[in-house]
């Protein structure tokens, strides 16, 4: 397994963006598996990047940047505007803000005190998404099932934490502190997605769709 170090990864790719856009760099952060220390081997590295007024050629530069660091193959993440950011529907721009760790700058542009409203909705919108893909795939690309199952099962994660938060007023930041808030068929998701074994993608299409059923029509 190739270790990287993704403190110093971020830390090189901070001082880089630094010297490319100055002061109009607001934030930096990290997000996903490797900000909460749950990666495996071919995580992506998921940077969180706000520059003042972005451009087209901005973000031309920004992957040049990152064309320069080491393991760029894994790069992936967010790249947006401060003031596109504080203009975003709430609900979708909750688990940006709340997976986000922050190395440079910081939120204040926005605001980051989330309802329980905004929460639910991220709910919705994260198991309607499960919902369409599942029924589309099923439907009309079902050689594609086994990768979009896969799929479908690590997003269940983001759609159970706002509705956590929606509960509770708590932000979990990991998979393993899940565990003791979800539910048997939720468990079940996450078994699925810390198996080394092949997952049985219709049995659990069947039971995903289920669960995001639930959760667009009774939350």
């Amino acid at each position: 397994m190739v270790e990287i170090d993704v403190n110093s990864w971020m830390r090189e790719l901070r001082a880089k963006l630094v010297d490319a856009f100055g002061n109009r760099l607001v934030l930096v952060g990290i997000q996903g598996s490797r900000a909460r220390g749950e990666e495996r081997e071919t995580s992506d590295i998921d940077s969180v990047v706000v520059i003042e007024e972005l451009t087209a050629k901005d973000i031309e530069v920004f992957r040049g940047v990152v064309g320069t660091m080491p393991h760029a193959e894994l790069a992936c993440g967010f790249i947006g505007s401060p003031e596109v950011l504080a203009a975003w529907p709430r609900y979708d721009v909750f688990n940006l803000v709340n997976d986000t760790r922050v190395l440079q700058g910081s939120f204040d542009f926005m605001n980051t005190n989330f309802t329980t409203n905004d929460a639910l909705l991220s709910a919705k919108a994260g198991a309607s998404e499960i919902y369409h893909t599942l029924c589309h795939t099923l439907a009309f690309e079902s050689e594609t099932l086994e990768a979009v199952v896969e799929a479908c099962v690590k997003n269940t994660f983001f759609v159970m934490r706002a509705l956590v938060f929606a509960r509770s007023g708590e932000y979990l930041v990991s998979r393993a502190r899940m565990r003791s808030f979800a539910s048997d068929q939720e468990l079940v998701f996450l078994d699925a997605y810390d198996a080394d074994e092949a997952l049985d993608a219709a049995a659990l299409a069947n039971v995903l769709i289920e669960w995001a059923q639930v959760v667009i029509t009774q939350t």
